[in-house]
């Protein structure tokens, strides 16, 4: 993998997740530039190249500002002139514009960039964007199956209660771990803490994944600001090193059905998730970091069950592992030896589909800088690691690091 010059995080900034029908997808992409830009002590003007996430629910909200996102932002913020790029990977859109904003400047071909997205999901389960019989995937599998997101899900915790034995009470541990930092967080959605009970209470969705147990459908806007690494203190005392931005696509044979699919083609030697696994692997080599160097996690907890998948994804552990951390407490988003989802999660904030990549960033930048307030983990993190999947076989990740 050839190496670039090095990049640095100079900016964060974001909308709060939650349901904001009075504001437009612009309106809300302006409110997280302008607190990336104010973080950066830096004005609109000085960026030079900007990569927007494109909005995946057009027909059901916003129309061409959806598509044409990147565009719209930039005359709600005024015109400079910039190369715009508005992109789609699904879910993990953030994390795609990321590693684009990242390659503009590392590549040498600008000083400054920023990744931003804002969306405004559509309310309840996510659905098929067109009538097409013949080619829309998703619409012919909500037809012939009438499987939601929650559905397919729930298949792959089955099979996982099945063959590594996560039990009902793992699963409501997800939710009772995460949830305790929501309060801390005025970021978060959901400001409340969950008990066990509480979440196994809480009404049945599909077998075994309670509500309580999956994310909500939310609105929010991140952004984020990178330049030349040589260039950061200029804007920042505490610069943030991308070691690394990457994304994945599956590996024909893979176990796993992903959304939009019906059925899978297993391949001997094919692991499962391996959009996810592939990108992981990707980061790990580009940074040249090891499982063991990294000191806190944000990972996409849209459901329990994929909260152990990715831990177990991210960590290159052995299947099972997941559980094992969660029950010891070494997983405790604030107390833990590693801490996982210290924003709170999706969980907390509900899932902003492109946006949600740019949430976990800024969260682990906060972490870095010593900057999340009473949510800030105690083990004194140098190295961070984030990971967003998306349906169709998409995922992002990335490794941060001190840079001061």
């Amino acid at each position: 993998m050839k190496k670039f010059r090095d990049v640095a995080i100079v900016g964060v900034g974001l909308h709060p997740w939650g349901v904001f029908p009075d504001r437009s997808m612009p309106e809300m992409a302006v409110e997280a530039i302008s607190e990336a830009l104010a973080d950066a002590k830096m004005e609109w003007r000085e960026i030079q190249s900007m990569v927007a996430g494109t909005y995946l629910w057009v027909s059901q909200r916003e129309g061409m500002f959806g598509i044409l996102s990147g565009t719209a932002i930039s005359a709600a913020m005024g015109g400079i002139g910039i190369p715009i790029t508005s992109c789609a990977n699904a879910c993990a859109t953030g994390g795609a514009i990321f590693r684009e904003a990242y390659l503009a400047v590392a590549s040498g071909l600008y000083d400054t960039a920023i990744a931003v997205a804002a969306d405004r999901s559509a309310g309840g389960f996510f659905r098929p964007q067109s009538q097409d019989p013949q080619f829309d995937l998703d619409y012919i599998r909500y037809v012939m199956t009438g499987e939601t997101n929650p559905a397919y899900w729930a298949m792959e915790c089955q099979r996982r209660m099945h063959d590594l034995g996560t039990t009902e009470d793992d699963l409501a541990m997800v939710k009772v771990i995460t949830s305790k930092i929501a309060p801390l967080n005025p970021k978060t959605r959901y400001k409340k803490a969950f008990t066990k009970q509480q979440v196994l209470e809480s009404p049945m969705v599909c077998a075994p994944l309670h509500l309580m147990e999956i994310c909500a459908t939310s609105d929010g806007a991140g952004a984020i600001i990178v330049c030349a690494a040589d260039k950061a203190k200029k804007y920042t005392k505490k610069p943030v090193l991308v070691e690394a931005a990457v994304i994945g696509s599956p590996t024909f044979g893979d176990h796993t059905i992903p959304l939009t699919y019906l059925s899978a083609y297993p391949r001997p030697g094919v692991g499962i998730l391996t959009e996810s696994r592939n990108a992981i692997a990707a980061a790990y080599k580009m940074s040249g970091r090891k499982p063991e160097d990294i000191d806190v996690i944000e990972l996409p907890d849209n459901s329990s069950w994929h909260y152990f998948a990715y831990l177990d994804c991210m960590l290159q552990a052995k299947d099972g592992e997941a559980e094992k951390l969660l029950r010891s407490g070494k997983v405790d988003p604030i107390d833990g030896e590693l801490p996982v989802c210290p924003s709170g999660g999706l969980g907390a904030c509900g899932e902003a589909v492109v946006a949600q990549g740019l949430f976990q960033i800024y969260e682990l930048v906060k972490q870095l800088r010593g900057e999340a307030g009473e949510r800030q983990v105690k083990n004194n993190p140098k190295v961070a690691l984030a990971q967003t999947y998306g349906y169709a076989g998409n995922n992002a990740a990335c490794i941060l690091s001190k840079a001061w």
